[in-house]
C-alpha cells in the first residue's frame, strides 16, 4: 500500500510539477476513495439509533435467556438489513489508509543520514578550494532521501538531484513560496517574517478543525455522548495545530486539504441524511426521544419513597392519617360529656390527651406521688 500511494503521489507530480499540488492532489484522491465508507458508516449508525427502541424491547423480553435473545437480535438485523458492525467497521478500514498516507507524505521530506552527507559535504568543500577545516553540515543543508517513491519517477529525480553534483543537490522542497520540508518551529527560530506563511497554514488547520467539530455536534445535539468522548472532541481540534507546529509543512498541507474536504463532506451528510422529517437523522432523533421517555417512566415507577439527600424528612404525624379528625372529634365529645371526668383527666394527666406521663420518660423517675393511695397500696 505504501508503494501504491507513493506511485499516485509521483503521478500527480508528473502532471502538476509542484510538491504542494502533488500532496494536495494525493490527499483529495484518497479522501474521495474513502468517502463511500464514511457515508456507509454514518447510515449504519443512524439505522441502529432508529431501531434502538425495538432492540431494547427484544433485550428486555429475553433478558433471562441470552441464547434466545441473540437469535432474535440476529433475525431482527437480517429482517431490517443492518449490520451491527456497520458503524465502526468502515472507520477501522479507513484508519490504515490515512496512516499510510501520512507516512508517505512524511517520507518525501526525509533527508540522508549525517555520515554520508558530511563526507560528501566535506569533499565538495575541499574540492572547491575551501579551508581544511570544514564546518559541520546543518540539518536543513542535507540532501533528500525520499521513502517509497519510485526511483524512476520525476519526483524522485528532482528531490535527490540524480543528475547533479553532490554539492549541487537540492536541500529545499520549495512550493507555493514555502519550503515544505521545514516546520514552522524551525523557520520561526530563524526569522519571524519568514514564518508567517507557515503560521497561517497552522491557523487554517485550527479554524477548519473547530468548524468541523461544530458541524458534527450541531446535528447530534440530542444524542447521548460519553463524557470521555465529549472531552476528546473538545481537545482534538486544538491538538492537531500543536502537532502541525513541529511537523514539516508538507504534512500541514495534507491536514489543511483533508480538513477542508471533510467540511464539505459533513455538509453533504447533513443535507442528505439529517434534513427533512423522513430523513434517517430525524427518525433516529425521534427514536432517541422515545427511548429517553421510556427510561424516565421506568425510573419514575420504581423510584424512591424517601426524600433525597439534603431534603428534610417529614415528621411523623405531621400529615393526619385518614380518619384522625373523626377520632379526635369523638374523644372531644366524650371528654365534654362529664365535667368531673374531664377535670380529673386534666389534673392527673391520664386519658387520651397525649399528655400522660409514660414509663419511658426522660427523667426515668417514679410516676406516682409517695403519699398517694396508689403508692401505699403498692407498698403493702
Amino acid at each position: 500500500m505504501f508503494d501504491l500511494i507513493a506511485s499516485v503521489l509521483a503521478w500527480f507530480y508528473s502532471v502538476f510539477p509542484s510538491y504542494g499540488f502533488a500532496v494536495a492532489g494525493l490527499t483529495l484522491a484518497v479522501m474521495v476513495v474513502v468517502t463511500p465508507l464514511t457515508l456507509k458508516s454514518t447510515r449504519s449508525m443512524l439505522q441502529m439509533q432508529r431501531l434502538q427502541p425495538e432492540l431494547k424491547a427484544i433485550q428486555g423480553k429475553y433478558k433471562d435467556d441470552r441464547q434466545k435473545m441473540n437469535e432474535e437480535l440476529m433475525a431482527f438485523y437480517q429482517e431490517n438489513g443492518i449490520n451491527p458492525l456497520g458503524g465502526c467497521l468502515p472507520m477501522l478500514i479507513q484508519l490504515p489508509v490515512f496512516l499510510v498516507l501520512f507516512r508517505v507524505v512524511q517520507g518525501i521530506t526525509r533527508r540522508a543520514t549525517d555520515v554520508g552527507n558530511q563526507l560528501g559535504w566535506s569533499a565538495g568543500r575541499l574540492g572547491a578550494g575551501a579551508d581544511s577545516e570544514v564546518s559541520k553540515i546543518g540539518g536543513d543543508e542535507r540532501s533528500f532521501d525520499p521513502q517509497n517513491l519510485p526511483v524512476d519517477s520525476e519526483m524522485f529525480a528532482d528531490l535527490t538531484g540524480q543528475n547533479l553534483e553532490f554539492d549541487e543537490r537540492p536541500t529545499e522542497m520549495v512550493s507555493l513560496g514555502l519550503d515544505l520540508a521545514r516546520s514552522a518551529q524551525d523557520v520561526l527560530g530563524d526569522n519571524f517574517i519568514d514564518s508567517l506563511p507557515y503560521l497561517l497554514l497552522i491557523a487554517v488547520v485550527l479554524v477548519s478543525s473547530i468548524y468541523q467539530q461544530r458541524q458534527i455536534r450541531g446535528r447530534n445535539s440530542g444524542a447521548p455522548v460519553n463524557p470521555q468522548q465529549e472531552m476528546i472532541m473538545k481537545i482534538l481540534p486544538f491538538m492537531l495545530p500543536v502537532f502541525s507546529f513541529t511537523m514539516p509543512a508538507a504534512l500541514v498541507v495534507y491536514f489543511v486539504i483533508s480538513n477542508i474536504y471533510r467540511i464539505g463532506q459533513q455538509g453533504y451528510i447533513t443535507r442528505s441524511l439529517y434534513r427533512g422529517e423522513d430523513s434517517l437523522g430525524a427518525m433516529a432523533a425521534r427514536s432517541r426521544e422515545v427511548s429517553r421517555a421510556d427510561n424516565s417512566e421506568s425510573k419514575g415507577s420504581g423510584g424512591r419513597t424517601t426524600p433525597k439527600k439534603g431534603q428534610a424528612t417529614p415528621k411523623r404525624g405531621s400529615t393526619p392519617a385518614k380518619g384522625a379528625d373523626k377520632k379526635k372529634g369523638s374523644s372531644a365529645r366524650k371528654g365534654s360529656g362529664s365535667k368531673k371526668g374531664g377535670s380529673r383527666a386534666r389534673n392527673s394527666g391520664a386519658g387520651r390527651t397525649g399528655n400522660a406521663p409514660t414509663r419511658h420518660n426522660r427523667s426515668g423517675g417514679r410516676t406516682t406521688d409517695p403519699g398517694s393511695p396508689q403508692h401505699k397500696k403498692r407498698k403493702k
